[in-house]
């Protein structure tokens, strides 16, 4: 025990640990309350651990293709940057064939390491990856640890997370806007000075039941797939996105104005009417946008953008409109919300 090189461990998995990781409510929660257990039982030693995700694309001829690659959500080193590790390595592929830990060498550094399998972890699977050597006491300890992890984010995924998309699902964006908002109100306590804006933006799809009607539920299911990935590709990964039901979609942007936000939304509209959806080929989106105002009660906010969206939806589609300047311009009438109301848009035709 004396090596620097060996791997140390207060206790084989304490139940101190094992109790704070059922707590979490959210995924980041669990993230943080996982590293830190890593942290402060695991010496010597960087833990990292990645998630895979299933990206789907089409080809020239519009064909539906489905590749995986792994995403890394958890370090123990300090401000470290993202290291990739590639579906296709060798000891991936094992540990995901024979579903057990796999060591061996790292193809970039030629280092230790060993890949533990996490099965469940988010939508599909996930590795946790120890550079170095490790012994028996590792696995004693991070076997019971893994598997109660994986179970939990299992778990918090399905209750957030759209089951068909991946984004996150109407149940979440009540949680997460009220958390953004709780935040932004706190931080312009601090220092109003550099609050900057927030947008909020609903996003429909044109004509989706002619689509379930023209070519079926499956291939109306590939293009809200298609469609999901696409705004993951085209956004950053502070703005948080959702499936809010149906063929329709929020996009939260973070750190922009009105003026930006429309040229991030008109980007993506451009966007979306460029690529294949498989069998159908050629989609568009309606969108609605307004600030994300912190002074403002939800079911306001969303009311505004919905109004907006509304707008785009009856004067041509295709388009991209603010409630704001529909507003300035007289286009849509100022609030009549005066009370809470259940939190989703009426529905609009498609």
């Amino acid at each position: 025990m004396a090596s620097t090189d060996k791997l140390f461990f207060d206790k084989d998995c304490p139940l101190d640990a094992v109790v704070s990781l059922a707590e979490p409510k959210d995924i980041p929660t669990l993230n943080t309350t996982f590293t830190d257990i890593l942290k402060q039982h695991i010496h010597n030693r960087t833990v990292r651990i990645y998630e895979a995700i299933t990206d789907f694309y089409t080809d020239d001829e519009c064909d539906v293709i489905n590749t995986q690659t792994l995403r890394q959500v958890i370090s123990t080193k300090k401000n470290s940057q993202f290291e990739d590790l590639e579906y296709a390595d060798e000891d991936v592929q094992r540990c995901l064939k024979e579903n057990k830990p796999i060591s061996g060498l790292s193809p970039q550094k030629k280092a230790p390491r060993t890949i533990f399998p996490i099965p469940g972890l988010s939508t599909h699977f996930g590795f946790l990856v120890i550079e170095g050597q490790v012994d028996e006491s590792c696995h004693n300890f991070l076997d019971p640890l893994i598997r109660i992890y994986a179970s939990h984010a299992f778990l918090l995924n399905r209750n957030e997370h759209d089951s068909l998309t991946g984004l996150y699902n109407r149940r979440a964006l009540s949680n997460k806007l009220n958390q953004l908002l709780n935040s932004k109100t706190n931080k312009k306590r601090k220092n109003d000075s550099q609050q900057r804006s927030w947008c909020f933006a609903l996003l429909d799809i044109d004509h989706f039941k002619q689509i379930n009607d023209q070519y079926g539920h499956i291939h109306g299911d590939e293009v809200l797939v298609l469609f999901g990935r696409l705004l993951e590709r085209s956004f950053r990964e502070d703005d948080l996105l959702f499936r809010y039901g149906g063929e329709e979609f929020v996009a939260v942007l973070k750190d922009v104005d009105l003026k930006k936000a429309e040229i991030i939304l008109n980007r993506f509209r451009k966007n979306v009417a460029k690529t294949c959806y498989g069998k159908v080929k050629f989609i568009t989106v309606s969108i609605g946008y307004t600030l994300l105002d912190t002074k403002q009660a939800l079911p306001i906010i969303l009311d505004r953008a919905d109004r907006a969206l509304y707008y785009s939806k009856n004067n041509g589609r295709n388009q991209v409109s603010c409630f704001e300047e529909l507003i300035q311009q007289e286009l849509v009438e100022a609030d009549n919300l005066t009370h809470n109301i259940e939190f989703f848009p009426h529905k609009k035709t498609s």
